[in-house]
């Protein structure tokens, strides 16, 4: 009876208390007879089923939501995450779904008041705060940023929320020119951010370096190591094209032209970087492997029509610039 008593009172605890449970099931197994150990061990086995239970639904209305959006079903699939995000009770959970549901809000249908305002469905800090963080990523409204976050002190935050809460900050104090503010953040945003932002962070952190605090020794070190780190990706090949750009301002155009050696990932990304080889040796005075370059650019697939323009136009100044052969004296003129 006793334990059968436990066991109703144990299936009434919510999933998310499951660590006092167990605690509780401990104390409890070392007072009941030995035989009631079956049960409880039973009632374990279905409160882990629970749990799991809760986490499939979970991510199976998730995935659904994000099905809406990829039907551009947009004001659905915002509403599927609010409905996800005000149903949970774990925090992390409702930070997911109604972070996905500001978001949407925020790039589909141009409303960051309104992606804000759908911020306020959490309810827990620093959850609430940092979804407003993610929210503000596409912002340009930076005096309200730092008006928000200036004094936050994102150390205390769960790593991923600290790390938006950074790069947003340093994105704020970047534009603003607050250029010991943005270096603080981005090296902030570099260590506690994963993949992508850690990358990104890195970079802007090596242009904060050479564009507001003078140090081209730093950016220099901050682009070659998001390029041996991520060489491959966005980060990496855009840290890239600023390190070529730095060499090429300081003359050391073999240097910048071993940094375009080697693979160049194909698509817009080889139109660009074989064209930026193009202008290196521009620079350096050599006007017809330049033309070579452009000529390549210009040829490659996946060259945008700005491109293909802007490189159009350097192409026509290079030839232009180039000796004109003297005139044949033995050649005659049309009609004579």
């Amino acid at each position: 009876m006793f334990s059968c008593f436990v066991a109703k009172a144990l299936l009434r605890r919510v999933v998310s208390d499951f660590d006092i449970l167990i605690s509780n099931l401990v104390v409890t197994a070392s007072h009941v007879r030995k035989h009631a150990m079956k049960n409880i061990i039973l009632i374990t086995g279905m409160i882990l089923g629970t749990a799991g239970i809760a986490l499939a639904d979970f991510d199976s209305d998730m995935l659904a939501a994000s099905a809406l959006q990829g039907e551009k079903k947009y004001d659905e699939a915002i509403q599927a995450w609010i409905n996800i995000g005000d149903s949970c009770q774990d925090p992390e959970q409702q930070y997911a779904a109604i972070r996905k549901a500001a978001e949407c809000t925020r790039l589909n249908k141009g409303g960051e008041a309104k992606a804000l305002e759908i911020c306020g469905h959490i309810k827990t800090e620093p959850y609430a705060k940092a979804c407003r963080a993610h929210v503000y990523q596409w912002s340009a409204a930076y005096s309200n940023i730092l008006a928000e976050f200036e004094s936050v002190d994102f150390s205390g935050w769960p790593e991923d929320l600290s790390s938006i809460g950074y790069r947003v900050r340093a994105q704020a104090y970047f534009y603003t020119n607050n250029g010991g503010g943005a270096a603080h953040d981005y090296l902030k945003a570099f260590q506690c951010s994963k993949h992508f932002d850690k990358w990104t962070s890195l970079r802007m952190l090596g242009n904060t370096y050479l564009k507001l605090l003078d140090d081209e020794l730093k950016a220099e070190a901050c682009f070659r190591k998001c390029i041996s780190d991520c060489g491959g990706g966005h980060p990496g090949l855009s840290a890239k094209v600023d390190l070529v750009n730095l060499l090429m301002s300081q003359k050391r155009y073999e240097e910048a032209l071993q940094c375009l050696s080697g693979d160049k990932h194909g698509g817009s990304w080889e139109v660009t970087l074989t064209a930026l080889e193009g202008k290196v040796y521009a620079a350096s005075g050599k006007k017809n492997e330049a033309i070579a370059s452009y000529e390549k650019a210009l040829k490659t697939y996946g060259i945008m029509p700005h491109q293909q323009k802007e490189y159009e136009k350097a192409l026509t100044e290079l030839k232009g610039a180039l000796p004109q052969p003297p005139p044949n004296p033995d050649k005659k003129e049309p009609g004579k």
